[in-house]
This record gives C-alpha cells, sequence and structure tokens, in this order.
C-alpha cells in the first residue's frame, strides 16, 4: 500500500532529515511532502536543499511546499536581480546570511526552491499540506498551478497560508507579535473545509505533534533542539508519526 511523508520544518538540519529519511525509507512511487522552510537557522540549509533535490531527481515523487522562509529567500532573489541595475542595497531583512546561503547553492538548486507550491491537495486522504496554515477569510483554493496567474493583490491574498497563525474577528491573519487576547489560533475557527490540514511554521517543543479535529502541526523545533516531526498517511487508518531527536540546539527560538 503507498503511503504518503509529510514533513515539518527541517530548517537545515540536515544529519536529523537523513535519520528521519532512513526510518521512513520512502519508496519511489510514495509521495514525500516537505510542508516548507527547509531553510535558516540550521547548520547546513545548502545541504538540505540538495539532499532533497536529490531525492527528486532520482525519482522521488516528491512536493516542497512554500514555507515563509523560502518566500523570504525568493524576494532576495529578486531584488539581486536588479540589485546590479538600481545600485541600492537587498532590503530583505537578514540580506547577508540570506546571500551566504544562496552562494553555497548552484543554478539546479535554486530552480528546484522555485518548485515549490503554496499547498498541496491530498485528496486521498481528504487533506491538504500549507506551511502556515488556513484562516476562515479563505474560503476558495484554485488549482496551485494557476496561482502565479492571477492578479498580483489576488495572488498575495495567499500569502496567509505560508505565514498565518492567529486571526482577527473578520477571520484574516494578524501579524506576529500584534495578535491580542481574543484573537484565536487558527487552528481552534477552522472548520475542515479544505480536508484535514497538515501544517509546519508554529514550533510545539512537544513530544508528539499538537492535533485538533481538523488540523496537525508537525514542526516540532527540531533547530530549537526538540524533534524533527513526519506523519506517514494512508488511505485507511489513522496517521502514524515518526521522531528523530535534534542532536543539540541549533537556533533561539523567536519568542525568547
Amino acid at each position: 500500500m503507498d503511503r504518503t511523508f509529510v514533513v515539518g520544518d527541517v530548517h537545515g538540519c540536515i544529519d536529523e532529515l537523513r535519520t528521519l529519511l532512513g526510518l521512513l525509507a520512502p519508496r519511489p512511487a510514495e509521495h514525500l511532502v516537505f510542508c516548507g522552510d527547509l531553510v535558516d537557522k540550521g547548520p547546513d540549509s545548502a545541504g538540505v536543499v540538495r539532499l532533497v533535490r536529490g531525492l527528486r531527481d532520482h525519482g522521488q515523487r516528491l512536493t516542497l511546499v512554500e514555507g515563509n522562509h523560502e518566500a523570504k529567500h525568493a524576494r532576495f532573489r529578486r531584488h539581486e536581480r536588479t540589485r546590479a541595475e538600481t545600485g541600492a542595497s537587498n532590503p530583505v531583512r537578514g540580506a547577508e546570511a540570506l546571500g551566504a546561503i544562496t552562494s553555497q547553492l548552484d543554478a539546479a538548486d535554486i530552480a528546484f526552491l522555485e518548485t515549490a507550491v503554496r499547498f498541496e491537495r491530498l485528496p486521498e486522504h481528504d487533506a491538504i499540506v500549507v506551511h502556515g496554515g488556513v484562516p476562515p477569510s479563505i474560503n476558495y483554493l484554485p488549482e496551485a498551478a494557476d496561482l502565479p496567474t492571477l492578479p498580483r493583490r489576488e495572488r498575495e491574498r495567499y500569502d496567509q497560508l505560508y505565514l498565518v497563525r492567529h486571526v482577527n474577528a473578520d477571520g484574516r491573519m494578524v501579524a506576529l507579535g500584534q495578535e491580542g487576547p481574543d484573537d484565536p489560533f487558527w487552528t481552534d475557527v477552522y472548520d475542515g473545509r479544505f480536508g484535514h490540514v497538515y501544517f509546519g511554521h508554529q514550533p510545539y517543543l512537544e513530544a508528539e505533534p499538537r492535533r485538533t479535529r481538523y488540523a496537525t502541526g508537525l514542526d516540532l523545533g527540531c533547530c530549537f533542539g526538540n524533534k524533527l516531526c513526519a506523519a506517514v498517511l494512508t488511505p485507511e487508518g489513522e496517521p502514524e508519526f515518526v521522531t528523530v531527536n535534534a542532536h543539540r540546539r541549533y537556533a533561539r527560538a523567536f519568542w525568547e
């Protein structure tokens, strides 16, 4: 029976990813989905990109869902392409660190990163994979391949899928750090309209994924010294979860 694997935020933790992949042992026809944030914070972002790209290049069925860190790198690369013409410095926050990682990537690595999709539907599991979440204000999802063709304002509306944590009374995303006591986390109000959501982005420093009725959070904060996690889905039965302990703490958490 073919399985689907959904892997939480890797954040450059290459040794832990190698161990996790060894435990999962996906067959080439089985679907391996990364829910975003392959890069930044951990010790070897470029190595993680090459490892994941290599799996795909050797025939593994594989999807990279865009995380906010892939989106940040994409913005950095766009500004770098125009910087020679404008003479302006790259305005993306952390440009020096982003440049250091980019310098270790070749053209094939960057082309792979640019295949990232905003979401991945898993109809056989009545599920969807996003990086951040699904705010109530989004009641329609186009085909992922059609997103780039939408008008810019409409396209940017779906940035919430890789950014959202808390939402307001109108169901729209509240920026990180701006949430108030009456702004719930999106999973508390998500009604299952697109199926069960597997997501990353929000690190849970816990032993197991954070599960609600319609959503499962797979980011267990490996880069913060906790665990790397994957969900193993089959057409029948409950998902199983495989975790690998972080070798050490690589980064400070954003709330510290």
